[in-house]
């Protein structure tokens, strides 16, 4: 990791890698109709991370 870069938080990690999954597969919580609660609290967890870091720069 380059000097000066914060390393994310496990929760932006794991955020990422639930996206991936529902990329790939369904999960136990998907709806018929395509939504996903675990997949919108991943994003959510994923643009507060990325305006946090935006708002440092």
């Amino acid at each position: 990791m380059r000097e000066g870069r914060v390393e994310p938080p496990f929760a932006v990690l794991m955020a990422g890698y639930v996206i991936d999954f529902h990329h790939r597969n369904v999960c136990s919580r998907c709806r018929p109709d395509g939504t996903c609660p675990r997949l919108a609290a991943a994003g959510e967890t994923l643009r507060a991370w990325r305006d946090r870091r935006d708002a440092r720069r």
